[in-house]
Formats: C-alpha cells, structure tokens, sequence
C-alpha cells in the first residue's frame, strides 16, 4: 500500500459548500458550531507528491478473499475477516489429498504439523507462508513434495508432482492430473512428450483438453496423438473394402499391438474412451460407438468439417482448431496419413490426410501412415 503525500502547496484538495453568501464572522459561528455544510471533494493531482492505495472494498476486502475465507455475510468488514482468521489459529487451511487412515505431515525450519486423512484428505493448518516439505500417501504409495504456501485461505495440495514441462513428468503423476481436473493448470495445447513404441522413440503431443467421453462416464482430461507416424505404414483392411467401418477394420485390431509395445507406465494411465465412426459399405449416413484405447482420428476431429465421411464423427480438437498444421512425417518425409472415417458412399475408401495435409479419400487396402491418438 502507499500513503498519501501531498506537496504542501496548498492545493491538494477542494471544498465545496452550498451555503450562500454571508459574512465572515456569519462563517466562522458555523465553523465552530460545526454546522458548516461542505462536500471534501477528491484530490487535486497538481497538490499531490503521491496518490495513496484507495480505502475502498476492492483493496480492503474483496469478494476472492471473502470467499476464500469462507464469510457468510453478506457484507463482512475487515474485523470479520480478521475474526474469522483468528479462530482458524491460521493465516491458511491446507486440504492434502491422501488415503484414509494414513497421516499427512508439512515441516518447515523445523516445525512440523501433522493430520490423520478422512474423507479422502488430511486438513492442516500451516500459521506460515513459503515453501513446506510434505510427505503423504496416496494409492497405497508414500510421497513427498515441496508444497509452496503463497495465499491467505483454502488451499487443496493434489497427490501428483509436475517436473517443470510435460517432457519431464511422469506418466503416473500426468494421469493424476488428468484424473483431478488440473491438467489444464499445467500442461498446454501442443506440449509433447517423448514415448518409446516397439524400440522406437517418437514425440506424441496435446491435442485437447476434456475432449473425449470416457466410456466409464464423465471426460477424459487430455487427449494426446502421435506428432509424426510409425515408422511402418499399415494398411486399414488387407483388401478393398470399408466394410463395417473403423470397428471391424484390420487396423483397428492393429491398435492392441502398438499398445503392447508402449511402456507399462503409459498403458497404465490411459483411459478407454468412446469413439463414434461411419458404418462404411457404401453408406451415407449414421455412425457406430466404439470403445477404444487407442484410436485414429476422424475428418471432423482434424479438419472441422466432413468433406469426405459422414457427419457425426465427433468434434474437431482443439489443436486443429487452432489452425497447426495437419502434415505428419513418415520415417522423416511428409507422407499420407490415415484416419478411421469410412468414406461416404464408397463401399472400398477410408478417409487419409495428404503429404500436404489437405482431407482425400482412397483405397483401404493402400499402406500409409499411422499416427494414432490415446487419452489419460
């Protein structure tokens, strides 16, 4: 806060009063009788060394504080505030999230606070700011993290650690991000991630945020898709057909060994969602729900737009949406990439993006790149 400094040139403020013309002695009895009606009027900048910090409700108690210190009334002064902290016995109110039964400790220059969890989580009641130690322990692991205690009021500490970048966290305490609604607190669209598939390391990336229905109900907090193809390109069916569509394709049988391939941690965290797909056989209408963990995108989901497939494929992510680019490389060149939308009105063509990233269709027996995508 600043304080007021005036210049003391005589000018930093100015009255006003709706009284009449009268005499001097006439004022002065008013002035000292206190009756002289005036309005103090605001400052005056050509008076005034430096503009004090306002008194006013926004600076003095706002309605984020009033809320995070949970205040019922309807209008609290600052005495309520302070009242409220001080049955709290603390400037803050920490909610650690831990299994039951377990004990969640913070330490800071010594001192240590501890709480038994119930409910799902252990409350504490830190009387400091800054940078604690806490040890905790959740689906059945023990942890620990440096918690920093910035604010005055409730603050929930979730059981996942992010290093910094999406590159450098794991994939367990991504999951768990995921999993408490926080991912987009952290990660951004486009981040990558390196993923190791059949020996092979590629990057994949963030393509959208509470984008996919998770087949158990509810949202899938990330979705990520390949930044590049295999390096082995696939056909969608061994022959010409688009029968049955992406549910009975070959390469949709395909999608379970590239997911044995991928490390154990990563197929641990990925979440089966539902997905929604043309018929194929020559229809021009209608679409099947299929539950996968890994998948191919749609037309839709890339482009925004069904030029080639039927409508109701889902919805374009928003990584596309923001207008990147829709080339992929296979094996270091820009090449042809497949997605899982039968071709409308065609009994043999899938849906592909082109090596200059524009939408085509073309025969499903053809080999082109494979650049799946996954959720967690």
């Amino acid at each position: 806060m600043k304080d007021l400094i005036i210049k003391e040139t005589g000018n930093s403020r100015s009255l006003k009063s709706s009284i009449g013309a009268i005499s001097w002695e006439e004022a002065r009895g008013l002035l000292q009788s206190g009756t002289f009606p005036i309005d103090l009027l605001g400052l005056n900048p050509d008076g005034v060394q430096q503009t004090g910090t306002a008194l006013n409700k926004a600076n003095l108690l706002s309605d984020t504080t009033k809320t995070a210190l949970e205040l019922t009334q309807s209008d609290p002064t600052v005495n309520d505030a302070l009242y409220a902290l001080s049955q709290k016995g603390s400037p803050a109110e920490v909610h650690v999230i831990a299994d039951n039964g377990t004990t969640v400790t913070m330490s800071k220059s010594g001192k240590v606070l501890s709480a038994q969890a119930s409910g799902g989580e252990a409350i504490l009641y830190p009387t400091v700011l800054g940078d604690w130690q806490l040890t905790y322990t959740y689906g059945g692991q023990q942890k620990s993290k440096t918690f920093t205690l910035e604010v005055i009021g409730i603050v929930t500490v979730y059981p996942f650690n992010v290093s910094g970048s999406l590159e450098s966290t794991d994939w367990t305490d991504i999951a768990l991000c995921s999993q408490f609604g926080q991912a987009k607190n952290y990660f951004a669209i486009g981040d990558r991630k390196t993923v190791n598939i059949g020996g092979t390391n590629y990057q994949v990336q963030i393509i959208g945020f509470d984008h996919d229905d998770l087949t158990s109900g509810g949202k899938a907090g990330i979705t990520f898709q390949m930044v590049d193809c295999l390096n082995d390109t696939a056909q969608m069916n061994s022959s010409n057909t688009n029968s049955g569509g992406w549910n009975s394709s070959a390469m949709r049988s395909r999608m379970s060994t590239y997911l044995s391939q991928i490390p154990s941690a990563l197929q641990s965290a990925i979440k089966t969602v539902s997905k929604k797909s043309g018929t194929g056989g020559g229809s021009s209408s209608g679409t099947q729900t299929t539950s996968d963990k890994l998948f191919l995108l749609s037309e839709i989901e890339i482009f925004g737009k069904t030029t080639y497939s039927v409508a109701g494929e889902g919805n374009q992510y928003e990584y596309y949406a923001a207008g990147n680019s829709t080339i992929k490389k296979v094996n270091g060149s820009a090449g042809y990439w497949w997605e899982r939308s039968p071709s409308s009105g065609y009994t043999g063509y899938f849906c592909f993006v082109t090596s200059g990233g524009a939408a085509t269709n073309g025969n499903a027996n053809n080999s082109y790149g494979v650049s799946f995508g996954f959720c967690v």
